[in-house]
């Protein structure tokens, strides 16, 4: 599996926990996995959504659709799509979205953006939950994730998921100007590394841009 050494390093991660369980319950006297190193690889991870590439997913579904509500939620609030697709209408209070962060309990409190604001305002909601499955149940993790690359794929943007939006809304931030701790304030994450490089990209663009124009 050396091919893919993201789904080896999880393959390893499974076998160490079966294999635990098996020697300690007696049915295995010896670890195989024991001395065998995770493969070491650099990943960029998802795919952050380009300008274009929003603009081609909102001409695709307009503001009124199921989709282009999940797609507002994801990129308006910049939160994980596990997190999105369990929001429920008593998240939305005055203007605000109420997120207690599933992965990390990080309490995050933000203004809702007007875009957001019209996407809610145009659909009629009828369930707790602000997104629901045609059958109008919930959507399951997996299910989420499925749905959003569909919708996306249908739109041209077959390399596009609901991580990217996470990252696309992140480097909007920066990009106007903000600070790393003004982005964790809406993105809830716990550590500056994470949200400094979105800053620091942004930087460097700046500056490519300022030190061109000196020699034109």
């Amino acid at each position: 599996m050396a091919a893919t050494p993201a789904a080896a390093n999880n393959m390893l991660k499974v076998l160490r926990a079966v294999m635990r369980f098996a020697v300690d319950r007696g049915f295995a006297r010896t670890d195989p996995t024991v001395g065998v190193r995770m493969l070491r690889y650099k990943s960029e991870g998802f795919h952050a959504w380009t300008e274009h590439e929003i603009e081609a997913f909102e001409a695709k579904w307009p503001v009124g659709t199921n989709e282009r509500l999940g797609f507002d939620l994801l990129l308006y609030t910049a939160q994980r799509s596990g997190d999105v697709r369990q929001m429920t209408v008593h998240q939305i209070l005055d203007g605000r979205v109420l997120v207690r962060q599933e992965k990390t309990g990080q309490l995050v409190d933000i203004p809702q953006h007007p875009n957001l604001q019209a996407s809610l305002a145009a659909r009629k909601i009828e369930h707790l939950a602000l997104l629901t499955t045609r059958q109008g149940k919930p959507f399951t993790e997996k299910g989420f994730g499925n749905w959003v690359s569909k919708a996306a794929e249908r739109a041209g943007l077959p390399h596009c998921s609901a991580h990217g939006l996470r990252k696309a809304a992140a480097r909007r931030l920066a990009e106007a100007g903000c600070t790393a701790h003004e982005i964790m304030s809406i993105t809830g994450h716990q550590s500056l590394k994470e949200v400094e490089r979105y800053t620091r990209e942004v930087a460097r663009r700046g500056l490519a841009d300022t030190a061109m124009n000196r020699i034109a």
